[in-house]
């Protein structure tokens, strides 16, 4: 016996007179349009969002001698594409700084190394791409910068640390030659527009 393989054995030949379902070519659309139009909007949101103007930094993960660092995306990076940021610190006094991760003398990305020693200090800041190095709350070292740590204004608020981008204290001068930098007692502000740290903001 042949079977006819165009129809049903039972039913009889198909009906190709009969529309096919048209819902899961719908759904499939509506799903493709929705897909589109969500990533649109995270696109338009990301674009159209303004900078941070602030981090918050918990109270309980500041330790003593232990460094927090957040990344900030619009302050930028150096030339090897390591993006700068805060470290925010607590001294062995208590109190907390909040200081800009770019060497002014090479312009990299300056980290933290909590074993690395300078004279009878072990944990300090360095310049991985020259010689400067600062002591957790941003000052100098052995007089290997010309210039302390630029750093930003911070403020307690409900168990975190909440530092201030939107301006930068330029780092106390310790070479009377040195540029973008203040003067002992004297602290000079650079205004951060947009979260981007002005090309020469640490130059005059």
């Amino acid at each position: 016996m042949s079977i006819d393989r165009a129809g049903d054995a039972l039913g009889g030949p198909a009906d190709g007179s009969r529309p096919s379902n048209p819902w899961p070519r719908i759904l499939a659309f509506v799903l493709v349009v929705a897909i589109a139009v969500g990533l649109t909007a995270v696109c338009v949101v990301s674009f159209a969002s303004p900078p941070p103007r602030e981090i918050r930094v918990p109270q309980v993960n500041l330790q003593p001698g232990a460094p927090v660092f957040t990344a900030v995306t619009t302050l930028g990076n150096d030339r090897q594409q390591r993006t700068y940021g805060v470290w925010v610190a607590q001294d062995a006094n208590g109190r907390v700084v909040a200081l800009l991760s770019r060497s002014a003398a090479s312009t990299c990305h300056v980290r933290w190394e909590p074993t690395g020693k300078a004279g009878t200090v072990t944990g300090i800041y360095l310049d991985p791409c020259g010689a400067g190095r600062w002591a957790i709350d941003g000052s100098v070292l052995d007089t290997s910068a010309t210039k302390d740590l630029d750093e930003f204004r911070t403020k307690r608020e409900e168990g975190r640390v909440i530092v201030d981008i939107t301006r930068v204290l330029l780092g106390t001068c310790r070479v009377e030659t040195a540029l973008g930098c203040s003067r002992e007692g004297a602290p000079l502000e650079r205004v951060v527009p947009k979260g981007a740290l002005p090309v020469d903001f640490a130059t005059r």
